[in-house]
């Protein structure tokens, strides 16, 4: 099998047909073996699909237990060589495995480019090519924020997914991700990009990432685990990096700026230098 692409549900059936088509292109045209798997975290849905074409595996659990829990459950069945983690409301491109499998070589994960759309209107992810071949330096994920908008625009090589992430679930959903890419620096996984758009993210009501305590609070949950693991990843200066960025939205830029020049000037030279104001 060469990838699984993990897909967990919460109240998901209207989405399932148009993931279904996509996925059935992307099989086609990259002439790869594919599989599907559906990780319902409604346990009140009956979750129906009518599909011949694709290798469909369906996994109901007995009850809601997040997005990290779905996620892992998807992988313990995955069978790929790669794993693609999709949103149930992502979409990707017809060409997006062959051109992610084309692009990864010896990396541990791809990071395809693409655009993040909302009620105000459409943007790129990453704006130019410098801004995300920044990625690959990883500091950026201590020092600025997490430089991943989802999963969904990365291939990842299943086995360079760390244990750690699999064993220890978070119960706040919003920073699973985060940890994995950390998790992922800390055991000196190769990052590489894709510069292809690949993957469009909607923002909509649904979205947790819409709510900066709750995102902060995953953070914090996030940081508690991975505080006596990491070796290799500055666990105190991240703490300080989430605190300053969740601070600016509560109080405005100054004050928590002036208590973390460093930061400030770092995050600075990231906007001028790297993403480009």
């Amino acid at each position: 099998m060469d990838v699984s692409i993990i897909i967990p549900l919460y109240k998901g059936q209207k989405y399932i047909e148009p993931l279904l088509q996509t996925i059935q292109k992307n099989k086609e045209l990259s002439q790869k073996e594919l599989e599907v798997i559906f990780v319902n975290d409604y346990p009140d849905d009956i979750i129906q699909i009518n599909h011949d074409d694709l290798n469909i595996h369906l996994c109901n659990n007995e009850k809601n237990v997040g997005i990290h829990q779905s996620r892992v459950h998807g992988l313990n069945q995955a069978k790929g060589q790669y794993i693609l983690f999709l949103d149930q409301d992502d979409k990707i491109t017809d060409d997006f495995i062959k051109s992610q499998l084309d692009h990864i070589q010896d990396g541990d994960l791809c990071i395809a480019n693409g655009v993040m759309e909302s009620s105000t209107g459409k943007c790129l992810i990453y704006k130019n090519e410098r801004s995300q071949n920044y990625l690959e330096k990883q500091i950026g994920f201590i020092k600025v924020r997490d430089l991943i908008v989802s999963p969904g625009q990365c291939l990842i090589k299943k086995e360079s997914i760390p244990s750690f992430w699999k064993e220890n679930i978070m119960t706040v959903n919003s920073a699973d991700d985060y940890m994995l890419w950390l998790l992922m620096i800390d055991q000196k996984c190769k990052f590489v990009v894709n510069h292809d758009v690949l993957y469009t993210h909607s923002y909509t009501g649904e979205n947790v990432s819409g709510s900066i305590d709750q995102v902060h609070a995953s953070n914090t949950e996030m940081l508690k685990l991975l505080k006596n693991h990491c070796q290799n990843v500055n666990i105190n200066l991240l703490k300080r990096t989430i605190e300053y960025k969740y601070m600016m939205k509560k109080q405005g830029k100054l004050i928590p700026s002036l208590k973390n020049l460093d930061l400030f000037l770092y995050n600075t030279l990231y906007q001028l230098f790297w993403k480009g104001m």
